[in-house]
This record gives structure tokens, C-alpha cells and sequence, in this order.
């Protein structure tokens, strides 16, 4: 038994360690039939990819793809900006990805003066209290089902990390749209009994690496120890022997694509049938 996919991942494109055909052939060799490259997105302040390196990335996605045979996704660690709901990625970029992913960062510049007042600096110095304040998680959690609502967003990335929401609302909420919670094995930022109640509820997870250098992807230790611990069905862990039903009509696309030339090579091959 094994995971099938690891759809978070990081490359020097953003701040990981090796390049997307590093992080391949590590899925390869560890069994993974899909892996996402995620780095962040092009106004995250310090760290995203630029625009002029984009059309590289994705021929680099697929080149790896094509050398190790491996579906290597294109995607974008992207974040919320604002109450709104807004991603830091022009619609145009999303609409080039495989697969659309949504987070939150601190660095993620936000689509106005104001609102990088009002939503990142509330937020940041929110995050250094033991305690946010109970109207700025509400607008948090309201912020979360805008993006749901505003995109088509495959899963959440490590839902709460440097920001305070209701995880609860937010991931019954994705489940009715068919988005996935992530459970993160670098930084799992929901708490024993949240995940418990999501378990109950029936919400749908993916478990990702978050891999900032090649030997990391595909490692989901932590996140096993977790389930085990908790003793959650395998049965909502839509990566485990088996690939998830995203949502996006990106990845719905990307799939055809893959298997259509995959199935194309086999006939040329002499191995599929005529």
C-alpha cells in the first residue's frame, strides 16, 4: 500500500533545493505516479517565481514528465490576499496550470494598499498573540470560502498556517465543493481534535510532502504517524492507492492530455492495442 501522488513540492524556481527533474525522478524512484511542483506564486514579496521564468517551468514539467514517466503537474503554491477571496495569481497563469492549489503566506502581496493593511498586517501581528481576536476569525473563515467560491481549487494547502480561521467550517465547506483539506507533513497546522471532527464529518483529504529539497517528496512519515495515532479511515485519503477526483477542469485537462500521449506512445511501441 502507498500513496500515489504528492502534490506539493517545492523547486529552485521558488526556494527548494533541487530542480523539477530532481524532484521527479525522486517521485519516480519512490513509487509516485503524480507529483505537483508548487512553487510560490509571482507577488509572493520574496520568494515567487517571475513571470519570465514561467514558460521554462512549465517545459521543465514537461520534460520530467517525459523522461521518468511520472505526471509531473504544473501548479502554484498559491495564496489568498485579501477578505475577498483573491489569489495572488493573474487569472491568466491559473489558467496554465495542471493543478490549482490555495494557502495562505505572509508574504503574498496583497491586491491593494488597503487591504495589505486591513487583511495581511491585521493577520501578521494576529499571529504573534496567543489569540486572534474572535471578528478577525470569522472574516478569516469568510475569506476561505470566497476562495473556494472564486476558483476552482483542487485542495488547501496546511489550512491556519500563519493565519486563524474556523478549519471546522472551512473544510465542511470544501467538502461540499469537492476541495480537499491537505494534511502537511512539513506543518501540520490543525490540532488532534480538529482533524478528528473533519474525520467525522466526512471531509476528503490529500496528504502532500511539502518537499523543499528532492529526497523529501513523497516522505509522508509524520503524516502516517498522525493516522495511525488517530486511527482515520484510509478510505479519506484520496492520494492512497488511488488519485483524488480533483475538482479543476485544469487537472481534469492535464489527465487527458497524459494519458492520451501515454497511451499513443504504448501503440507506437508495439506495446497497447491497435
Amino acid at each position: 500500500m502507498a500513496f500515489w501522488g504528492d502534490y506539493h513540492t517545492h523547486t529552485t524556481y521558488s526556494h527548494g533545493k533541487g530542480s523539477v527533474m530532481d524532484n521527479a525522478r525522486v517521485a519516480k524512484d519512490v513509487g509516485l505516479k503524480q507529483v505537483a511542483i508548487t512553487d510560490h506564486g509571482l507577488k509572493h514579496l520574496c520568494l515567487g517565481i517571475k513571470k519570465k521564468e514561467f514558460p521554462r517551468f512549465l517545459e521543465d514539467c514537461k520534460a520530467a514528465t517525459k523522461e521518468t514517466g511520472v505526471h509531473v503537474l504544473a501548479g502554484i503554491e498559491n495564496n489568498f490576499n485579501s477578505f475577498r477571496g483573491t489569489l495572488d495569481v493573474p487569472p491568466e497563469y491559473i489558467g496554465m496550470l495542471d493543478i490549482i492549489q490555495g494557502g495562505y503566506h505572509r508574504a503574498a502581496k496583497a491586491p491593494s494598499f488597503g487591504q495589505e493593511f486591513s487583511f495581511q498586517i491585521r493577520n501578521l501581528f494576529s499571529g504573534l498573540r496567543s489569540k486572534s481576536p474572535k471578528k478577525l476569525i470569522a472574516k478569516n473563515t469568510d475569506a476561505y470560502l470566497k476562495l473556494i467560491d472564486n476558483y476552482d481549487i483542487d485542495f488547501i494547502g496546511h489550512i491556519n498556517r500563519d493565519i486563524r480561521a474556523d478549519a471546522i467550517t472551512v473544510a465542511k465547506y470544501a467538502k461540499q465543493k469537492g476541495t480537499y483539506i491537505e494534511l502537511n507533513n512539513k506543518n501540520l497546522t490543525i490540532t488532534d481534535e480538529e482533524l478528528e471532527k473533519m474525520c467525522e464529518e466526512g471531509v476528503l483529504f490529500v496528504v502532500n510532502s511539502d518537499a523543499h529539497r528532492p529526497e523529501a517528496v513523497g516522505n509522508m512519515d509524520k503524516i502516517l504517524e498522525v493516522i495511525n495515532r488517530l486511527h482515520i479511515p484510509f478510505e479519506l485519503i484520496h492520494n492512497w492507492e488511488r488519485f483524488p477526483a480533483f475538482r479543476s477542469k485544469n487537472y481534469a485537462d492535464a489527465v487527458a492530455r497524459f494519458n492520451e500521449q501515454y497511451s499513443s506512445e504504448r501503440k507506437e511501441n508495439g506495446d497497447g492495442q491497435a
